[in-house]
């Protein structure tokens, strides 16, 4: 036996190198079939992790598109959403292929896909993406997107109530239209301030580039208003060029409110129109930082129909301006912090700008702006975000400030469980010698749900809200989403020590986000009890409305 030890150890070791993980193409096989793409839930495709610091070659890219119902599930499989699957027009593989920042051999970070990933989840008219590195073989990657619509054709018809008011609107919207990410709204509404008709087109990449078309018309029964826009801007950290025209031209009866009534009304004349060009080296360690430079004309006109609401002025602004914008790529994926069971792309990078204009018509004004923003996130999944901003005039003649509006707000969010989370949302305002025509108001349509809307009025104001909030896992019909909230509000607006009491409430709401329609809508019912007394509030007020979050 002994005599043929070393012919057996040759043959073992042949084997062993057979079987050695990077004998033959092993290491290149894909992680999914194609078959795999279009039937495992989005939400859990993943691949393999790519080193933050190496630079990859793009092989393949392959673009799958999930049908927004998977009749494949048993729990999806019935005529009703084979019907929907038929009957919507897919996002275009063109359009899918436009929107990223990358293409068929090109040299690509794990930074690169990632943000090409949330440009991709931040469509309206996609549930939610995944760019998978379904196969990599030493540098180069084959890389699958994989999206999945919603149903883009809605009919937009719908009651808000907010402050004891009630809106509706009843019309149709399609958010994707013939899968080219264009869309296109028409509706009749009856808000808070006024009633009409509206007509609106937008496509934010025009023939699958990166310049963007807005267009809007509203006939009111105080008036009208139209806008256009066009432009491309910084879309991506690495964007090196940005340009911007807009123009847009209003009538409309604005009031002003004390108690929630109105105490007097006038005629807003506005006639607005703006272009400007910017410039950026891209992302330098971590951050983007973009200069902007352009030139704006303001001109608002005011007609004083009824009441004393003090000295209505006209203002005419003219004037080149020059701004500032430094941004950080820090981005978190997450969920149940402001969707419900949805994946979100959190911003916890800091962020500041600024803006100096300078206009020589009448007295001559200096015009500023600045705004920053910052977040951090925790080991235990706590996310805490704030910021602030401010803006106003310099009178250059009266050596005075004029319409300075600050502002700060701070979001919290404490994970007790996956499921259990405490919310903490907090902002105050101060405003220094505003116009008559400018208010600071809190109330109902302000976050302070069981009091009526423009309840009080100030020179300042702040609101809190504590709103612990249950996200479960009913999923109704398929389609809805389902939260659960129990809220404390406080706050008031005021101008002076003895002015204006703090209002508080309580209350308890249920939160509704589609699954399957626009992603970008949370519909919201609260049942609100004021904890603090004040004239025409009622015992209890209820709310409907839809936002952008919970």
């Amino acid at each position: 036996m002994a005599e043929d030890t070393p012919a057996r150890l040759c043959a073992l070791l042949l084997v062993a190198a057979a079987a050695a993980p990077w004998a033959g193409d092993h290491s290149c096989a894909a992680r999914y079939t194609d078959a795999d793409l279009y039937t495992v839930p989005i939400e859990e495709l993943s691949g393999p992790s790519l080193a933050a610091d190496e630079t990859y070659r793009v092989g393949t890219v392959t673009v799958v598109r999930q049908r927004i119902f998977n009749t494949d599930d048993p729990t999806e499989a019935n005529a009703l959403f084979r019907l929907a699957n038929r009957w919507h027009i897919d996002t275009r593989e063109d359009v899918v292929r436009a929107l990223v920042l990358f293409a068929e051999g090109d040299a690509v970070t794990a930074g690169r896909l990632a943000e090409s990933e949330r440009l991709l989840r931040g469509k309206r008219f996609l549930y939610d993406a995944r760019i998978v590195a379904n196969r990599l073989c030493d540098d180069e990657v084959d890389v699958a997107l994989v999206t999945r619509d919603v149903w883009s054709l809605l009919p937009a018809l719908g009651a808000t109530r907010t402050g004891g008011e009630q809106g509706f609107e009843v019309g149709a919207s399609e958010i994707n239209l013939l899968g080219t990410g264009a869309s296109l709204d028409i509706e009749a509404f009856d808000d808070l301030d006024r009633q009409g008709v509206s007509i609106g087109f937008a496509n934010p990449n025009l023939r699958n580039s990166r310049v963007g078309l807005q267009l809007r018309y509203e006939d009111t029964d105080d008036g009208e208003a139209w806008f256009a826009s066009i432009g491309q801007p910084f879309y991506a950290f690495d964007a090196t060029r940005a340009w911007d025209a807009r123009m847009q031209e209003s009538r409309t009866t604005r009031r002003l409110y004390q108690a929630g009534r109105a105490t007097a009304a006038f005629v807003f004349r506005q006639r607005f129109a703006q272009i400007s060009r910017g410039w950026s080296k891209g992302l330098v360690d971590g951050f983007a930082n973009r200069l902007s430079v352009g030139f704006t004309m303001d001109e608002q006109r005011i007609d004083l129909l009824e009441g004393k609401p003090g000295d209505l002025r006209d203002r005419t602004f003219a004037y080149p301006w020059i701004a500032f914008d430094r941004v950080e790529d820090d981005y978190a994926k997450a969920t149940n912090i402001d969707r419900v069971q949805t994946t979100e792309d959190v911003f916890l990078g800091t962020q500041s700008n600024a803006l100096l204009g300078y206009s020589p018509r009448g007295d001559g004004y200096l015009i500023a702006s600045a705004a920053f923003r910052n977040g951090w996130r925790g080991g235990n999944g706590d996310v805490l975000r704030y910021g602030a901003q401010a803006s106003g005039y310099w009178n250059m003649a009266a050596q005075r400030a004029e319409n300075v509006l600050a502002s700060a707000w701070v979001r919290y969010r404490h994970r007790h469980t996956p499921r259990l989370a405490l919310h903490v949302d907090a902002e105050a305002t101060v405003a220094d010698q505003l116009d008559a025509d400018q208010q600071v108001l809190a109330g109902g349509d302000s976050g302070l749900r069981a009091y009526p809307n423009r309840y009080q009025a100030g020179s300042r104001s702040f609101r809190v809200t504590a709103e612990e909030r249950l996200y479960t896992d009913l999923h109704l019909f398929r389609v809805l989403r389902v939260a659960g909230a129990a809220f404390i509000d406080a706050g008031r607006a005021w101008s002076s020590k003895r002015d204006n009491d703090l209002l508080a409430n309580a209350g308890v709401g249920l939160r509704f986000e589609s699954t399957r329609t626009d992603r970008s809508l949370v519909y919201h019912i609260d049942l609100a009890f004021p904890l603090v007394a004040a004239p025409d509030v009622r015992g209890a007020e209820l709310t409907l409305t839809s936002k952008r979050s919970l």
